[in-house]
């Protein structure tokens, strides 16, 4: 008797995916937009809200590209 293990493959919902990709793109874009604008024009409290804003856009930029090229790509144990 074998005992044989067949690996299914992992199923991707690409429509979640896409909007995913969309959402944290554009979340990049405005918060980098709104990071720009701080630097430039004078607004009360404008280090601290420059400084988080540039925080935030790299955060979402990173997301971004996670999600672009795939957590499952990114992080998978078999390289």
């Amino acid at each position: 008797m074998d005992n044989t293990i067949t690996a299914a493959p992992k199923t991707i919902n690409w429509q979640k995916r896409k909007q995913l990709v969309s959402w944290s793109g554009y979340a990049a874009i405005g918060l980098g937009t709104l990071c720009g604008v701080t630097g430039i024009v004078k607004v009360p409290q404008k280090r601290n809200i420059h400084k988080i804003s540039a925080y935030l856009t790299g955060i979402t930029a990173f997301i971004h590209l996670g999600f672009a090229k795939g957590w499952d790509k990114i992080f998978s144990k078999n390289k």
